[in-house]
């Protein structure tokens, strides 16, 4: 009888994967490299007192070994990263600590023809994904098709439900937060796709607003939520998983409205240019009103400074 997989397979339980996690191996080999620093200092510091002296004795004793062993865990585990950690498949699912997200959601740019986000506000994507895949559809030459899928600011209780969510947050920063984002992705996406003629994207307004945001590509996808504090999970390239999210972005692609982010001629602007009209901000079709109300807050936040993933 063919033998059942092991939860392993599918999502990562083992001590080993810890030691591999980017947050914890930074903290792991810090905390080696500080002993054996202050156990180097301790041992010189010992060496200046008198020769006899008892004290002096035991200090240089305790710091040597204590510096031996540190160095020695930096080594063993030093030729375990080198050697060892590579090779080890990789689960279909992995928990990400929070520490680790960042470095995992940057490297999801790299080395791909798609990449889809479905999230709230797009603050994140707008500050560092964006530019990274187009700095790397330049560099390899090839198209990167991107598909942003947000919730449609247009639909009033979809914007009750985000303010409510940003206020448990305690990101309450101005009404109409929904509104001011989708206008600011639709813009730093046109000037994005209008300045590289290998970076494809498409703007969606969908009917749903969802409860957590979606990062993927080739290399994976990611599943995280909005408080920086909680873990998130990494869905390989391989896992049932992830073609099971991909059809569900690509259907509610499919049931969305599209933004229209050919109506100007964004490719003589640039990102962060104060030169750029309010018509083209109206030419997505957004209300002409709200537009004009919040024309230079949406213009402050095209390309944000600040985010979760600092």
């Amino acid at each position: 009888m063919p033998s059942k997989p092991r939860a392993s397979k599918y999502i990562s339980l083992n001590v080993l994967n810890d030691l591999g996690s980017r947050s914890a191996r930074r903290r792991f080999i810090w905390t080696f490299i500080i002993l054996a620093a202050v156990t180097a200092l301790s041992y010189w510091s010992a060496s200046l007192l008198e020769p006899e002296n008892t004290w002096s004795n035991f200090i240089r004793s305790v710091s040597s070994n204590l510096f031996s062993a540190a160095l020695t865990v930096l080594v063993v585990y030093g030729a375990y990263i080198y050697f060892i950690r590579e090779d080890i498949e990789r689960p279909e699912i992995e928990t990400l600590r929070p520490g680790d997200i960042s470095d995992e959601i940057k490297e999801l740019p790299e080395d791909t023809a798609f990449y889809f986000l479905w999230a709230r506000s797009a603050t994140y994507f707008r500050a560092e994904t964006l530019q990274r895949l187009s700095d790397n559809a330049r560099k390899a030459r090839k198209t990167i098709d991107v598909t942003i899928l947000l919730p449609d600011p247009e639909i009033k209780k979809l914007s009750e439900v985000y303010e409510d969510m940003v206020g448990i947050l305690g990101e309450d920063d101005g009404k109409d937060k929904l509104f001011k984002n989708a206008v600011a992705t639709s813009a730093a996406c046109a000037l994005a796709a209008a300045n590289n003629r290998n970076l494809k994207v498409r703007v969606c307004l969908s009917n749903f607003i969802p409860s957590f945001r979606i990062d993927m590509s080739d290399r994976g996808a990611i599943l995280t939520e909005d408080d920086k504090s909680l873990y998130a999970l990494k869905f390989s390239r391989q896992s049932q998983f992830f073609e099971m999210f991909r059809s569900m972005i690509i259907g509610e692609v499919e049931l969305s409205r599209a933004v229209d982010l050919s109506a100007y001629q964004w490719k003589k602007h640039r990102a962060g240019d104060e030169d750029i009209p309010v018509e083209a901000l109206l030419s997505f079709g957004f209300p002409e009103d709200r537009v004009r109300e919040y024309r230079e807050e949406i213009f402050s936040i095209i390309k944000p400074k600040d985010h979760r993933y600092k």
